[in-house]
């Protein structure tokens, strides 16, 4: 009996251990249906939980508060899996278009996608349980736009970096000193400093321009000027270089300007950067070296760590702890470790309040903190470098701590394009579990949220869908990738400092150079057998290979050639690079060896021309051979030749073809290859990404009516019946998805609107989340034209010579519950156009809405009627020039709405009577506009925000212009207005006007007036 028993306790332990998870895995395969069908009953549950703490968000902001930082972490993680899980229900559709076509089922493809489902299904399970939120928001002060925008009040409870600030502001205002440098080590909040300096001084005009450069360890001069003219708004002539460009930059400047240079590591040669320290000119820097400081003969002002108790607030805020909370001890102890330094605090609280929920897991993590904090170390610098690394090793996916790797690549503060991390990660084959370049993407920009989240990674505010690594995290990342598996080779050189670079490149896994002048590096002369990455960019130079350049690099998967006249020889060697996943040749020369190099690259997923030139007499056709291709950009700058035909049709598992525009590449030799041309691009069963310019609008509907447009994850169609201007391809190098339709002969009328009307237009404009329509006529109204839906999607909306009834018919039960929801920016311009919204605005409705401009519209109102929050709520623009038909702007219901304008511009709006047009309904009440900082009347006919009949006493009676902020700027032109001018002099009531507006705010703008 107890050998039986003992058998059986065997049994059972191999059953439990060995059996049990193989049939469990099994379960994705044979069960991947009703994992879907789960996972997708899960996201409706999460989606309407999601739409009820919206309304409770919607509700928090409408009533001035800010949200609380684990509820934006919240919808962050929904949206975040709302993404991966619509990925999941494309890839199953595929499936059962498979099924339908009788091919033979993908076993591994089944069971991925059970597998998937599952984890999803369990993740939308667990955000359910954690989206019980007492309360979203918290009062905080009313914060503007700024360099940094902050999420977290903390100002009142760090009062040392207050301290520091206000001292700086002292020295600032100090007209005998010019030169100020904010000395400190690594991670202790120099540029966070900076950042709300800036701000300080944009907000108070105590500069007329404020400017702010990262440099560099080495860095270019040029590039730092150009910078620096750009935004001071300097036009600085192409042929001006050297030290008379920052001559030219000086002598152009009017007013005092003040500059900051962020993270310098030697002396500035100030003068020859264009900005000679000087009473016109003020600069502060920030070095962590004092014998930079030191040497500079400035004013010295010194950043340290932050106290104690600073620090255990900054923690606790960031982590989104309470003092009362079980976990405030804990976190106490968390802030020790991190020795007060905000760059550790902040890392390592947002990783902690992302992964960990329980006390007893906040324990672990301090125990492991704790582990690298007391390594034997030589500084406070290499504490903040072991936190990140804590930091780093703590991230739950092989995939994020790769991407994060794969960044540090980039020279120091590069704005890297996540395109840029889409195209090394597929070839280096970091998401082998994803079957398409969609579901590549999809993880990839779930990854780059939650580095974001981390703050392991940061947004480049200056440029959508870019990341920035900061100078600290991605030193660490390179110490990372020195060790182990990884040994990364990044660095500048010049001719001069060649000598600088290994003399041997065998160890490394991958290599990022920035080289200037003719460098020889190939052959390297050795073999490479571990290097999976090369990425070169020249500054200038011709780079010829040779049949031996690439050799010993037999397991490169990525390759990266930017910004060179590219020689590749013409009887290139079959065995070379034929490894390649990735090939990217931007911004180069190419000549004719280019195509015998690429007819052996049959791994080649990837291959991207942007901005380059193809030379010789002929396309590169060998193209056309590499049947593994998936990704396409013939985004060229300029091609000899057409594209040939037979290429695109060859590539049978093409996902994504970026055309660009026949300015570039044509597409045919006539209209007949042309259209053979877009035919090919209709046959790619596979294709889900497409850009392209057309400017034959019957060749276009042709290819829309024969692609399955449902199909297209992404797409920017651009269709015109004539060449419109050439476009810097620069700015389309990553899209959202975009539609431009432009029509020019006007005569066709009854034919455009056939077209403009084409369902197959419908189903892209509802997908589209950029669109512009130019000189599409008849359309009644927009919204239940084209989109009965309202737009949901649609971000910027552009219209330019149409005509339209209005926008938005809301008179009927016929409009959609949500309409222009998203929408961020728009402009009208020749539209004849008799209002925006006939009724009222639908709730939520402009609820994003940043930016409005309107040129030459029939409009008499902009908004008329009872407008609530949260709709118009983010404006922050508005522009009108020459809307002669207009009398009045807002309600005044709408302005109470108008929390965030700041800019508001009328220019030869001749019929204005009245900005504000009062209403019987609401109470005589003050009119505020708490955040505007710029108005401009300029030849306009309205003085006052009531009534043009009233005096212009009304402007000063009826609104107040918050003292908080700066009124920058009041241009008054009334040059067509009888009433203001009479013979070049102004009238009684004008004087009266500017003595009042004068004494009022003579502390807070500068006053400008110009007569006929």
């Amino acid at each position: 009996m107890a050998i039986n028993d003992c058998a059986l306790t065997i049994a059972g332990a191999m059953a439990a251990n060995c059996v049990d998870p193989v049939l469990h895995q099994c379960q994705y395969l044979f069960r991947y249906r009703s994992n879907v069908l789960t996972l997708r009953d899960e996201m409706k549950k999460l989606e309407l939980k999601k739409a009820d703490v919206q309304q409770l968000v919607d509700a928090a902001i409408n009533n001035g508060k800010s949200i609380k930082p684990n509820v934006i972490d919240w919808l962050r993680q929904v949206d975040d899996l709302k993404k991966e899980a619509d990925a999941i229900f494309r890839h199953m559709e595929n499936v059962k278009m498979n099924c339908l076509n009788v091919r033979l089922p993908n076993l591994k493809s089944h069971y991925l996608l059970g597998r998937d489902a599952d984890k999803r299904k369990n993740a939308a399970q667990k955000l359910l349980s954690e989206g019980q939120f007492d309360e979203v928001g918290y009062t905080a002060p009313l914060e503007k736009m700024s360099f940094s925008e902050s999420t977290l009040p903390l100002e009142e409870g760090l009062a040392t970096l207050m301290s520091t600030k206000k001292e700086v502001m002292r020295v600032l205002e100090q007209d005998k000193t010019n030169l100020i440098v904010i000395c400190g080590m690594a991670g202790v909040g120099k540029t966070t400093l900076v950042n709300q300096i800036a701000d300080q001084v944009k907000y108070g005009k105590l500069f007329y321009k404020v400017a702010m450069l990262t440099m560099s360890k080495n860095p270019s001069m040029r590039n730092a000027q150009n910078r620096l003219a750009e935004q001071l708004g300097v036009q600085i002539p192409a042929h001006i270089d050297g030290a008379r460009f920052g001559q030219t930059i000086y002598n152009k400047l009017s007013g005092r300007v003040l500059v900051i240079l962020d993270e310098i590591w030697k002396e500035v040669d100030f003068k020859s950067l264009g900005i000679p320290v000087s009473e016109k000119i003020k600069v502060i820097v920030t070095s962590q070296s004092p014998c930079v400081c030191r040497n500079m003969g400035a004013k010295i002002v010194g950043v340290n760590a932050l106290p104690e108790e600073e620090a255990c607030y900054l923690f606790k805020a960031v982590a989104g702890i309470s003092d009362d909370s079980v976990l405030s001890d804990v976190a106490k102890q968390f802030a020790e470790e991190c020795k007060g330094i905000p760059l550790a605090l902040v890392v390592v609280a947002r990783g902690l309040r992302t992964n960990c929920k329980t006390l007893k897991s906040w324990e672990l993590a301090l125990g492991q903190l704790q582990k690298y904090t007391f390594r034997e170390l030589e500084g406070e610098k290499d504490l903040v470098y072991s936190i990140v690394e804590w930091s780093y090793d703590n991230l739950e996916s092989v995939e994020a701590k790769s991407l994060l790797l794969l960044c540090s690549l980039f020279p120091e503060d590069y704005s890297i394009p996540v395109e840029c991390l889409v195209r090394y990660g597929k070839g280096l084959e970091l998401f082998n579990e994803r079957d398409t370049l969609g579901d590549v993407r999809c993880r990839v920009d779930v990854l780059v949220n939650d580095l974001r989240s981390y703050h392991l990674l940061l947004d480049d505010s200056e440029r959508e869908d870019h990341v920035k690594l900061h100078d600290v995290m991605r030193e660490t990342c390179l110490k990372i990738a020195s060790k182990g598996e990884h040994v990364f080779l990044v660095g500048n050189a010049t001719e001069e400092e060649r000598h600088q670079l290994p003399d041997s490149f065998g160890p490394y896994t991958a290599i990022s150079l920035t080289l200037e002048g003719s460098i020889r590096l190939f052959p390297f002369g050795e073999e490479c057998p571990r290097l999976k990455l090369l990425r070169l960019v020249f500054q200038s130079g011709k780079v010829n290979l040779s049949k031996d350049a690439f050799e010993g690099m037999e397991d490169l998967r990525v390759m990266e050639l930017n910004n060179s006249h590219t020689e590749f020889s013409l009887s290139w060697p079959g065995q070379m690079l034929t490894s390649l996943r990735t090939l990217c040749l931007d911004y180069c020369v190419l000549d004719t060896g280019t195509s015998s190099m690429l007819g052996y690259m049959m791994q080649l997923e990837m291959l991207s021309f942007f901005k380059s030139r193809l030379q010789g007499d002929q396309f590169p056709v060998e193209i056309a051979r590499l049947s593994n291709l998936k990704s396409l950009d013939l985004r060229v700058e300029r091609s000899q030749q057409p594209l040939p035909h037979g290429i695109l049709s060859s590539l049978k598992k093409l996902e994504e073809l970026y055309m660009g525009s026949p300015h570039h590449l044509r597409l045919g030799r006539d209209k007949e290859e042309e259209r053979g041309c877009l035919e090919e691009i209709a046959s790619l069963s596979c294709l889900e990404c497409l850009q392209i310019h057309v400017y034959d609008l019957n060749l276009l509907f042709q290819l829309l009516h024969q692609l399955p447009i449902q199909r297209l994850l992404r797409f920017h169609i651009v269709g015109a019946d004539h060449k419109i201007n050439q476009r810097d391809l620069t700015r389309e190098y990553q899209f959202r998805n975009s539609f431009e339709l432009i029509y020019y002969r006007y005569k066709k009328r009854r034919f455009v609107f056939k077209q403009a009307l084409d369902p197959i237009v419908s189903s892209i404009v509802k997908r589209a989340e950029n669109l512009t329509f130019e000189g599409v006529p008849c359309l009644r109204n927009l919204v239940s034209d084209l989109d009965e839906d309202g737009f949901v999607n649609l971000r910027r909306l552009k219209l330019d010579h149409e005509v339209h009834q209005c926008l938005i018919e809301s008179t009927t039960n016929l409009v959609a519950r949500q309409v222009f929801e998203n929408l961020v920016f728009m402009e009208l311009d020749h539209v004849n156009l008799e209002e925006i919204c006939r009724g009222n605005l639908p709730p939520r409705c402009f609820s994003q809405l940043r930016e409005m401009k309107l040129k030459y519209t029939n409009i008499k109102h902009l908004w008329k009627g009872p407008i609530e929050p949260p709709s118009l709520c983010s404006l922050r623009t508005v522009e009108l020039r020459y809307c002669h038909r207009i009398v009045t702007l807002f309600s005044q219901s709408t302005l109470k709405c108008l929390v965030k304008l700041q800019k508001l511009v009328v220019h030869q709006c001749t019929n204005l009577e009245s900005i504000v047009m009062r209403e019987e309904s609401v109470n005589e009440e003050v009119l505020e506009l708490p955040l505007l900082e710029t108005l401009v009347m300029q030849e306009s006919g309205c003085l006052c925000f009531d009534s043009k009949r009233e005096t212009a006493r009304a402007f000063l009676n009826q609104v107040t212009l918050s003292l908080s902020v700066s009124l920058s700027l009041f241009l008054i032109y009334f040059l067509c207005v009888k009433e203001v001018f009479d013979h070049n002099e102004l009238t009684e009531e004008a004087i009266y006007f500017s003595q009042k507006l004068l004494i009022k705010y003579s502390k807070l703008f500068q006053w400008s007036y110009s007569s006929p």
